[in-house]
């Protein structure tokens, strides 16, 4: 393998999207993180914030002279890709005419997945902006949800999210009783004017109902009534996620994402029993898949 090229992994989310950079013998040189890169909710935007990802961690690289000097065109790329599930979306994503030497696209579950168990066979759930799981094993992915935002993504930060709008909007009609909640909304989207919040919202994409969580932990914590009673509704998703996920094997479970250790907490005893802690991060799997891919392709010439 020539030692001009360097391996990228993107793990590309609906709020985040984080490169990784290698050099031929598997030894970080630089991180990158940017914007959103969902190419099912705006493909273009994702090529931006993969683009911009590359070009952050190629600098930090630069702080070191040899590589000062890296181009686009020596990176061989492997890309999580959240909406990469979707193969209509997988497809048209994969016309890009990029300025990469490759690049090998994946969903940044699978990505997550192959880094989680380091290309073994296991399972993973990520649950962050947005939710899904998938098994890997007799190496074919078997996927859970992940059908996206608002149809999907049950438990996620933007289902989150829309929950507290949408009861907000039920306190200030006065159809619920107006709480904690509904207040720290009103506070975070800077309006108490039901017409102002739905015009605002009219704008919002899934990290902006994401956002949203910060301010819905300390009232989990707190125990406020309407919270907690979203977190356990999700709680039960994400468990019978689990239950499917790990059913018919003995393979463990990876659990991925800004709200995985909140609900890793409502697990019954026999589910935590065979979580798991990451062994590498989604970027690395990202990067793992795009070695293989490059490979094959390379021994067929």
């Amino acid at each position: 393998m020539s030692s001009d090229l360097f391996f990228i992994g993107i793990d590309g989310g609906g709020t985040k999207c984080r490169a990784r950079l290698e050099d031929v013998d598997g030894n970080v040189l630089g991180e990158g993180v940017s914007g959103p890169a969902n190419i099912m909710r705006d493909s273009d935007l994702a090529k931006a914030s993969i683009v911009d990802a590359i070009n952050i961690a190629i600098s930090n690289a630069g702080n070191a002279n040899t590589f000062e000097q890296i181009s686009l065109s020596q990176c061989v790329v492997g890309a999580g890709l959240a909406g990469a599930n979707i193969e209509s979306a997988k497809q048209q994503f994969e016309q890009w005419q990029h300025p990469f030497h490759s690049l090998h696209v994946l969903s940044d579950l699978h990505a997550a997945c192959v880094g989680a168990h380091n290309g073994n066979p296991g399972a993973a759930i990520i649950i962050g902006t947005g939710s899904s799981g998938t098994m890997w094993q007799d190496e074919s992915f078997q996927d859970v949800g992940g059908h996206g935002f608002p149809i999907g993504d049950k438990a996620s930060g933007a289902w989150l999210g829309l929950k507290a709008v949408q009861h907000t909007l039920l306190c200030l009609d006065e159809l619920e009783e107006k709480d904690e909640l509904a207040a720290e909304v009103c506070n975070a989207l800077q309006s108490s004017c039901t017409q102002e919040i739905v015009a605002k919202c009219a704008e919002f994409n899934t990290h902006h109902y994401a956002a949203l969580v910060e301010r819905m932990l300390p009232l989990l914590y707190t125990k406020q009534n309407k919270v907690t009673a979203l977190f356990e509704e999700g709680a039960v998703y994400i468990a019978r996620m689990a239950k499917r996920l790990l059913a018919n094997h003995n393979h463990c479970l990876a659990m991925i994402g800004g709200l995985s250790n909140v609900y890793s907490a409502y697990f019954s005893e026999s589910i935590k029993a065979r979580l798991v802690p990451c062994k590498a991060t989604p970027q690395q799997g990202a990067i793992y898949h795009a070695k293989a891919a490059f490979n094959h392709k390379e021994g067929e010439k």
